[in-house]
């Protein structure tokens, strides 16, 4: 399964839907962006995403999950 990673200022945000139409609506302080599409099979997970199963099934159940970004 693909999903779409997603990052709005400090937030990032896994969807099922490669437009994010689907995610929170944008506020005064920014708007979704697109980054990358991830194969749930072979990436690792996005900084921020401590267990990916767990992130999945948010996005399967909801179409998308959103994570604050962790800095390196």
């Amino acid at each position: 399964m693909f999903v779409y990673l997603f990052r709005r200022n400090g937030d990032r945000a896994l969807t099922t839907d490669i437009t994010g139409r689907n995610l929170p609506s944008s506020t005064p302080y920014g708007h979704w962006v697109f980054m990358e599409a991830l194969d749930d099979e072979k990436t690792r997970p996005p900084l921020g995403v401590a267990d990916l199963k767990e992130a999945l099934s948010r996005v399967r159940a909801f179409g998308y999950y959103t994570f604050k970004e962790k800095f390196r």
